[in-house]
């Protein structure tokens, strides 16, 4: 039986070795045909030294993926009988960015070199050398919490751990995996944009980093801007600054400047915010708009709010809002009651196509189904589920969260006019959020607003939020000739 070829055997690939070994900046441009960003070529020259510990905080677009799986594939190709082991929160958030630049990059490097080709296997869970399967390869694997062990085991003479988003990995599977690194040529790389101001990751780029202050620091931490990066255009640049609200919001610094914030947790807006907001005189003459009647449904506890506004219609991203009224009932109401509450106060707007939005969980629930058996256009917010598409879950952890920065945001531009009430302004500048793990904007629960901070339910401030979660009608859209007399004259006045 005829013994397997293996690329050992192959008298080319020692000049191969010889040649980009040492050299992965030239091993990319020349066969991958990608030539390294000043930013990238960091990351390259730091991370193929033996023993490298490198840690990458990165902001969008900076190619960290691309260049990973570059680094990835001259390891493995470089070094004989190597192995990589690639981890993230899970396996499929691997296959889906890393693996997927990894086949692409393969594909070229086969173009530009043929004859490697028949030497080497990629699959949709491994890549290794042929007839060293699970041996000299590499594979991908999840940080379960809760299950850390489960990476350890890993031992190579030569072997590389690449962390992707490792700001989000439980800090035991980092120690796991890095005290699996006993042997010289044992090399270690994180990336992620920087999500936490505490955990392994964080002390990487302090504590644990090597700098003229610590010398003696364990961890190469490099930073990749995005405002810096020639890979990233400046109109990207200018949309991010007005969707994350600036150069001072800890989103932008997350995901753009790739440098940890000051302080991921705060207030959603100041005092002098919504003094502001309460005079702010925007313009809905250059827009279509509709009413909408925003109601947050008490509990006994908490109060039952009206909030009557006028609202531009199209996205809520760019979306101008105008309190024109605001009813606060007593909070011993019955949902019910409130129902026919709502029908009595919108009633002057119903020829106008109003939009009635009700918070639809729990006691809201009555109260959705007695307005809509009233006969009016009901729309239900259901805040606590995910977002609409995989661009927004990217941002926030789900529909609230989404709604109060969209709210953050118009105040910030001044887009939206809040009522003069001072309890409507104390409500809004004590929202307690922040950043999670993941980089998703969290608001503060009610019940932790309520035990840990002491702060009471925010419901006249919740209706303004409501308002960015609504499909308003056009106000003007009216068929006159459908309304009799009587409630034409009504109209007028």
């Amino acid at each position: 039986m005829a013994r397997l070829k293996t690329i050992l055997s192959e008298p080319r690939y020692l000049d191969l070795v010889l040649k980009y070994q040492s050299d992965w900046t030239t091993f990319a441009a020349v066969l991958i045909d990608k030539k390294p960003t000043w930013q990238q070529r960091q990351i390259i020259a730091e991370t193929q030294q033996r023993g490298a510990r490198v840690s990458v905080s990165s902001g969008h677009g900076t190619g960290k993926s691309d260049m990973t799986s570059i680094m990835i594939l001259a390891f493995i190709i470089l070094n004989p009988e190597s192995r990589v082991v690639v981890v993230a929160n899970n396996a499929a958030q691997v296959r889906n960015v890393i693996w997927k630049y990894i086949k692409t990059n393969f594909k070229t490097l086969c173009r530009n070199l043929p004859w490697i080709e028949s030497y080497f296997a990629l699959n949709e869970r491994e890549f290794y050398a042929v007839g060293y399967k699970g041996v000299w390869s590499c594979i991908a694997k999840s940080a379960r919490r809760g299950n850390e062990e489960a990476l350890a085991g890993e031992h190579c003479h030569t072997y590389l751990v690449v962390v992707d988003e490792a700001s989000g990995i439980p800090d035991k599977a980092l120690q796991v995996l890095s005290s699996a690194l006993t042997e010289s040529n044992n090399n270690m790389c994180m990336l992620s944009q920087p999500t936490r101001n505490s955990g392994f990751f964080y002390d990487s780029h302090h504590r644990l980093a090597k700098t003229h202050k610590n010398p003696n620091g364990i961890w190469t931490a490099i930073r990749l801007n995005s405002e810096e990066s020639p890979l990233v255009s400046p109109s990207f640049i200018s949309e991010k600054l007005v969707s994350y609200g600036g150069e001072d919001s800890p989103e932008y610094q997350i995901k753009v400047m790739g440098c940890f914030p000051s302080s991921l947790e705060g207030y959603l807006l100041s005092r002098k915010d919504c003094e502001l907001a309460a005079n702010s005189k925007p313009n809905l003459d250059k827009h279509e708009w509709g009413w909408v009647a925003a109601c947050d449904v008490g509990n006994g506890r908490d109060k039952s709010v009206i909030n009557i506004c006028k609202v531009s219609l199209g996205p809520a991203e760019q979306r101008v809002v105008i309190n024109v009224d605001i009813i606060e009932m007593k909070s011993n109401i019955d949902p019910i009651d409130f129902g026919h509450e709502i029908k009595k106060h919108v009633e002057p707007y119903i020829l106008q196509n109003i939009t009635v939005l009700i918070d639809g969980d729990g006691v809201g629930f009555a109260t959705v189904k007695v307005t809509k058996e009233l006969g009016l256009n009901v729309q239900e917010v259901r805040w606590g589920k995910p977002l609409f598409n995989n661009k927004l879950r990217s941002r926030f952890i789900n529909q609230r969260a989404y709604a109060h920065i969209m709210m953050r945001d118009a105040i910030k531009t001044g887009r939206l006019k809040i009522d003069q009430d001072e309890n409507t302004k104390s409500q809004i500048s004590k929202i307690p959020v922040q950043l999670n793990e993941s980089g998703k904007w969290v608001i503060c629960s009610k019940k932790e607003m309520r035990e840990v901070h002491n702060l009471k339910s925010p419901d006249r401030s919740d209706t303004y939020c409501f308002m960015f979660l609504a499909n308003p009608s056009n106000a003007e859209c009216i068929d006159l000739n459908n309304v009799v007399e009587e409630e034409f004259l009504d109209f007028l006045n």
